[in-house]
């Protein structure tokens, strides 16, 4: 005899199961799809304050929601929602440094010489853009979390095991299975193998896992169980994931349109646009980062050293014409400005790289000389200037000396700390010195 009820309980299983697949399918290959043919809108979904990341702050208000009207129910799971729902409201105001994104208002001075982006939150007093040991422990603990919770704790409950039932009975909710593939993808982006923004990609994920989560445990508490409504589930994860998004897409129009905002986003893209232009360089994607630096000479047709790192992107792609005609124009534009003053360390550098790229060492070391001896002069004969010695350090590099390089860089960041060119250059060069 067949069992209309248990029938239509596995159909709603298997829909919102299915859902869940789909929308981590679409999601996870949109991302891919983006990085290996659109670099450009790569970083509009994945860069800080952008679309990808106002995606992130709506999913965790989401879940912050969620979680609060799963606090008047009572059952074994309420202080867990109410702990989420404190660490989402957290989360959501870190993401937007509590207001500063929105209004634009200016980093205290305790914060712009204490956080490591200068910026009014928390979580970068102990993580940043650069590797730190918190960092790396708040990483590891991340992942082991992810991975217990998000597949190894409901595989457990579901084999019987007494522990994990424990655990259930007396008020870890348990995740269902189906969404396992948004934790343990998390996990594996927040390892940042490939260097490539995977930690936004990370926290999309476990956002839209968290958010599936308390909207499964909510349906179930107000009554809707899967067995009077199959399609409830998966109608509602469609309708949290259509909101969320049409809420980011908005968020990310009004900060675009804000005169205020408007400058630091186009800020934000540019700096993307040549942080990952050499991330594309040091995948041999060649093509995706002259795209990238086309786009930024569009911006700054002058600017010699973009013309030289696209002089080089086409001459890994063996396109002698285009490489000969760029590194051309940046040699040319470096010469007049070296006609009115010869002096000029920058010129000097700049022409030493280029020289160098278009296999002319006899003049890229004339200008290396030169531009070494006038850095080095300006550092006697100004002390107490900052970017004297930064320019001497870069001078130095060049040459192929990382160590006199780092001290001279220590130098310029001990005279302006919250430089931050001097500290990457400084950081850079003990990056090099490790390796």
């Amino acid at each position: 005899m067949s069992n209309p009820q248990g029938n239509t309980i596995i159909s709603a299983r298997n829909t919102a199961g299915i859902t869940a697949t789909i929308l981590f399918v679409g999601v996870v290959s949109l991302f891919v799809i983006l990085a290996v043919k659109f670099p450009r809108l790569y970083i509009i979904a994945t860069y800080e304050d952008l679309l990808g990341e106002w995606t992130q702050v709506f999913f965790f208000a989401a879940t912050l929601i969620g979680s609060l009207l799963l606090t008047r129910y009572t059952h074994p799971y309420r202080l867990f929602f109410a702990i989420l729902a404190l660490a989402c409201f957290y989360v959501v105001g870190e993401e937007i440094s509590w207001g500063q994104r929105l209004f634009s208002f200016a980093s205290p001075e305790f914060f712009q010489h204490h956080n490591l982006q200068q910026e009014v939150n928390l979580h970068n007093f102990l993580t940043g853009p650069t590797a730190t040991w918190q960092k790396r422990i708040i990483e590891i603990g991340l992942v082991a979390g992810l991975i217990g919770y998000g597949l190894i704790y409901p595989l457990l409950q579901r084999s019987g095991n007494r522990l994990a039932q424990c655990l259930a009975d007396h008020g870890l909710p348990v995740p269902p299975l189906y969404l396992s593939p948004y934790f343990i993808t998390g996990a594996l982006c927040e390892v940042r193998l490939f260097l490539f923004n995977e930690a936004e990609i990370a926290e999309l994920l476990i956002a839209m896992a968290l958010a599936f989560l308390t909207q499964h445990y909510l349906l179930l508490s107000q009554g809707k169980r899967p067995h009077t409504t199959p399609w409830g589930p998966a109608i509602a994860m469609v309708g949290v994931v259509l909101v969320c998004f049409a809420g980011a897409g908005s968020a990310s129009w009004y900060c675009w349109k804000s005169p205020e905002l408007h400058d630091q986003m186009v800020k934000r893209i540019t700096a993307g646009k040549k942080k990952f232009a050499k991330r594309y360089c040091s995948y041999g994607a060649w093509k995706n980062a002259a795209d990238l630096y086309e786009a930024l000479l569009e911006k700054s047709p002058e600017d010699r050293a973009l013309l030289r790192s696209l002089a080089h992107t086409y001459k890994e792609m063996e396109d002698e014409q285009r490489f000969l005609a760029t590194n051309g124009k940046a040699i040319r534009l470096d010469m007049i400005h070296y006609s009115r003053d010869p002096h000029q360390v920058q010129v000097n550098l700049s022409l030493f790289l280029s020289f160098q790229q278009n296999g002319k060492q006899e003049k890229a070391r004339l200008h290396l000389a030169k531009a070494i001896e006038e850095s080095h002069n300006k550092v006697l004969l100004e002390p107490s200037n900052a970017d004297n010695y930064y320019w001497y350090g870069k001078c130095l590099q060049a040459k192929g000396d990382s160590t006199a390089a780092k001290e001279q860089f220590a130098c310029a960041v001990s005279m302006k700390p919250a430089s931050k060119k001097y500290l990457q250059a400084y950081r850079r060069s003990l990056q090099n010195e490790k390796s």
